[in-house]
C-alpha cells in the first residue's frame, strides 16, 4: 500500500463455513467520495466487523482452505479474552535471513503462519495479536534454506521457536510493526545441539536497519501480503563454539513474506 491510499471496497469468499475478508486499497483524487467511504469504513469497524478484501483471483495464503476453517473452528480461548475479529498469517516462500558477517540466507517460509486476534482498535489502526502455541514457522535446512544458491548441508538445522508475535496494523496505509521474539536451536543430528539464540525484533513493513544489517519491508497490498524485515541484536549464547562460529554479539536480520487475512 502507498500512503495516501483509501479503502474504497470490499469483497468477500467463503472458505469452507469461515468468511475470509480481504483488504483492497485504491488511489482516488475524488476527496469527497473517499471521505464518505472512510466514513463507511470506520462505521464498519467500530460495529465489531473485521475486514481486509481482495479483488477476485488472489493467490491463495499458504495455509489450505481447510486449514484455515479448522483454525477458525478450533481457536484456543485466548483468542476469545478480547476479540473483535480473528487473523490467519501465513508465511511465504520469498523470505530471507542473515546473521553477523555471513551471507544472505535465501528462505522459503510457505507453509507456516498461525492465528491471531486484533485486541483493539483506535481509528484505522488495529492492535493485534497472535497466540505463540498456534504459531508455526519452517525449519531452517536444506529443504528450505539456500546459500548463495546452495541448499544448506544436511544435517544442520536450525528450529524456530515463536515466543510472541504482536503489534499494529493500520487498516488504511497497511503500514505493520510487529514485535517479534523467537528462539532459535541450532542442530546438526545427533553431532551438535547448540544453546538457545535469542532473537528479539520488531517486524515493521517500514523496513529495518542495525550497525551491521538492514532489510526492506513493503507494506500490505491489495492482496493482504507484505513484506516485514527486523534486524535484532543477538547476544552470547554461553555456547563458546556457537558463539565464536557467529561473531556473537552481532545482528541478526529477517526479511519475512507473509499474507494476512481475517476472519469473521
Amino acid at each position: 500500500m502507498k500512503r495516501g491510499s483509501t479503502l474504497s471496497n470490499y469483497s468477500t469468499r467463503c472458505v469452507g463455513r469461515t468468511t475470509r475478508h480481504y483488504l483492497v486499497v485504491h488511489n482516488t483524487s475524488q476527496q469527497n467520495l473517499a471521505v464518505r467511504r472512510s466514513d463507511m469504513i470506520k462505521s464498519t469497524i467500530l460495529s465489531g466487523i473485521s475486514v481486509l478484501a481482495s479483488s477476485s483471483g488472489l493467490v491463495e495464503p499458504s495455509f489450505g482452505k481447510e486449514a484455515i476453517a479448522t483454525m477458525a473452528k478450533t481457536a484456543p480461548e485466548v483468542l476469545d479474552k478480547v476479540n473483535l475479529g480473528k487473523l490467519v498469517l501465513s508465511t511465504l516462500s520469498d523470505c530471507s535471513l542473515a546473521v553477523s558477517i555471513y551471507p544472505t540466507f535465501s528462505y522459503n517460509a510457505a507453509g507456516g503462519g498461525g492465528m491471531g486476534r486484533i485486541v483493539s482498535r483506535e481509528g484505522d489502526i488495529a492492535t493485534v495479536e497472535f497466540d505463540p502455541t498456534t504459531l508455526s514457522i519452517p525449519t531452517i535446512d536444506y529443504k528450505s534454506t539456500k546459500v548463495l544458491g546452495i541448499p544448506i548441508p544436511p544435517p544442520l538445522s536450525i528450529k524456530i521457536i515463536p515466543k510472541e508475535l504482536k503489534g499494529t496494523v493500520n487498516m488504511k496505509t497497511g503500514e505493520a510493526n510487529l514485535d517479534f521474539d523467537a528462539s532459535f536451536q541450532f542442530d546438526a543430528g545427533n553431532l551438535y545441539h547448540a544453546a538457545p539464540l535469542s532473537v528479539i525484533t520488531t517486524l515493521s513493513t517500514e523496513g529495518s536497519s542495525g550497525n551491521l544489517l538492514q532489510g526492506p519491508g513493503t507494506r500490505l497490498n491489495a492482496d493482504g501480503k507484505a513484506r516485514l524485515a527486523g534486524v535484532a541484536k543477538v547476544p552470547k549464547t554461553g555456547d563458546s563454539f556457537l558463539d565464536g562460529f557467529l561473531l556473537l554479539p552481532s545482528e541478526a536480520l529477517a526479511v519475512l513474506s507473509a499474507s494476512l487475512v481475517m476472519l469473521e
